[in-house]
């Protein structure tokens, strides 16, 4: 079984080497496929919160079987082709799954290692979803949802869905545990932008968090709660934001 992962890149140092290095130990190698333009459909004059230069340091913090590859693609502006154009990397350099890493979603050990045996032994669709828990501003508050995204594509397959069982373990989302620069950026350029609550970022400034914090979805999504950081990997013990209360 050849494992690769990809990363789509356009900001994100504060969690990118903790997305590759929970990763890192269970792949043959990890594609950073780097765009200096956003890729939601929604364009801005305001510069990414991230330079190439830095998001190349954080890409290499830890690389020491030299696994990592990374690509500048400035000709593709779209993330659906943006996506094939990856699984197609990962296949030509013999990959059988494919490991799709976000740079804010960090992979505990035990649940990437069972979520690839199901999907090998399984064999029944190309694409596997699996839950993620989002962290709320802090390593302290989680939310919840029904959302399952594809985090494994079986090569062995042109097509068919397969579900992750809940009970094999979820993704950690940090991608609403951010600083406010970075939290605004990601909405100039989201491709949900016209979808997002009139009354949202006053929900995003209360603390304690508020019910129904969804950016576009309301009626009892993200309800957050607390979480016991103790049961994060280990490799997020050194993160900056560990400690903090909440990420500003």
């Amino acid at each position: 079984m050849n494992v690769q992962s990809y990363t789509i890149l356009h900001y994100g140092a504060d969690y990118l080497p903790y997305a590759l290095r929970s990763v890192y130990d269970y792949v043959d190698q990890l594609h950073v496929i780097y765009t200096p333009t956003p890729s939601h459909g929604t364009m801005t004059d305001a510069a990414p919160p991230d330079s190439r230069e830095e998001l190349l340091q954080a890409a290499f913090a830890h690389n020491p079987d030299k696994k990592i590859k990374w690509y500048d693609v400035d000709w593709i502006r779209d993330e659906g082709p943006q996506r094939d154009t990856a699984v197609q990397i990962c296949k030509q350099n013999g990959a059988d799954l494919v490991l799709v890493v976000d740079c804010d979603e960090v992979w505990p050990a035990a649940t990437l290692q069972k979520a690839l045996d199901y999907a090998w032994v399984h064999r029944s669709a190309r694409n596997w979803l699996i839950n993620f828990t989002h962290f709320w501003r802090s390593f302290d508050w989680v939310c919840r949802d029904n959302a399952w995204p594809v985090r494994i594509i079986d090569l062995r397959h042109d097509d068919g869905t397969g579900y992750i069982p809940k009970e094999l373990g979820d993704i950690y989302h940090f991608g609403y545990a951010v600083r406010d620069e970075i939290l605004k950026y990601k909405w100039l350029i989201h491709g949900h932008k016209a979808e997002m609550r009139p009354d949202w970022w006053a929900k995003w400034n209360a603390w304690p968090p508020v019910d129904d914090c969804h950016p576009t979805n309301g009626e009892g999504w993200w309800k957050p709660e607390r979480f016991d950081k103790a049961q994060l990997p280990v490799i997020l013990l050194e993160h900056k934001f560990y400690n903090v209360e909440r990420i500003e």
